[in-house]
């Protein structure tokens, strides 16, 4: 179908599913266009995940996007779901170098909440509102390939190291969203926790995708001001680290932005989750929704 026979229909999904944006509208067939059947990889969770109208909002621009002919995949955390549960069961709960210490105890929370209670939750929202799902929950369908981190010192936390290309691909040639949960396997079939940002960086350099989109908790990288930079070049980026303006947390998230990059994606942005329609907003606006990393 020629995009000038899309434009109808475009019109209307975006009515549909995204009618608080219509003054972007007009602008958004040439977004459209670019991504037209191209991969799109966002990581989802934290904050996002906890407001029922942040996970509405989310659901039905993946739905969007989906019915727009864009390939997207979603991979998934689950820190705030995690923690709270670890508290309930009075489970230690510990963090090394930014990692989720996984003991056996901690895996099984880790295991039930992300591959059963949020897998689910995130895919029936998407399906309610329109959008065709595939779970790939870690644990009836492996995905990743993983190794234990750091000799297994912080338990069974895994490095990704290898994807199952075809169950991903296959979801998407016949238009459904997998909605992954980061999960790995090792060589002796133990489940492993990994770091959904890591996941998702890596599932997005593996495909080669167009884009990665990192949802977080904040407005994207800030200056001195506190003003939103919107793009960042590799040299800028250090510039701003050796100045000090991008510090703390900021500085291994833009470092592995740029790994990500090197290896294979196209283009990673970090984006406000705690917005409604920051995916929309990010990909069919001139505007975004945060801060793009770029070569």
């Amino acid at each position: 179908m020629s995009l000038q026979n899309k434009q109808p229909e475009s019109k209307q999904l975006l009515a549909k599913y995204w009618a608080t944006g219509k003054k972007f509208h007009a602008k958004t067939l040439s977004f459209i266009k670019k991504y037209n059947n191209k991969i799109i990889v966002i990581k989802y969770g934290g904050y996002a995940l906890t407001k029922p109208a942040l996970l509405e909002s989310f659901a039905k621009n993946i739905s969007l996007l989906n019915q727009l002919g864009i390939k997207v995949i979603v991979v998934h955390g689950g820190g705030p779901q995690i923690e709270k549960e670890l508290k309930k069961r009075k489970i230690n709960n510990e963090e090394y170098q930014g990692l989720r210490v996984t003991t056996k105890s901690v895996l099984g929370v880790v295991k039930r909440i992300l591959s059963h209670d949020l897998n689910k939750l995130i895919s029936d929202e998407i399906k309610k509102n329109g959008g065709k799902t595939k779970r790939l929950n870690g644990v009836s369908t492996k995905v990743l390939k993983a190794k234990i981190a750091m000799n297994g010192n912080i338990g069974f936390v895994g490095e990704p190291r290898g994807i199952d290309k075809n169950i991903i691909m296959k979801a998407l040639k016949s238009n459904h969203i997998p909605i992954i949960a980061p999960l790995g396997v090792d060589a002796n079939n133990n489940t492993l926790n990994i770091n959904a940002d890591t996941a998702a960086a890596y599932i997005a350099e593996s495909l080669k995708a167009e884009r990665l989109l990192l949802l977080t908790d904040v407005a994207g990288v800030l200056d001195n001001n506190k003003k939103l930079i919107t793009e960042l070049d590799r040299k800028k980026a250090f510039q701003y680290i050796k100045k000090g303006t991008i510090k703390s947390g900021m500085i291994p998230k833009i470092k592995a932005c740029f790994n990500t990059l090197k290896n294979g994606a196209k283009g990673v942005a970090l984006i406000d989750g705690r917005k409604q329609n920051a995916v929309a907003m990010e990909l069919l606006t001139t505007q975004g929704a945060g801060t793009l990393i770029k070569k």
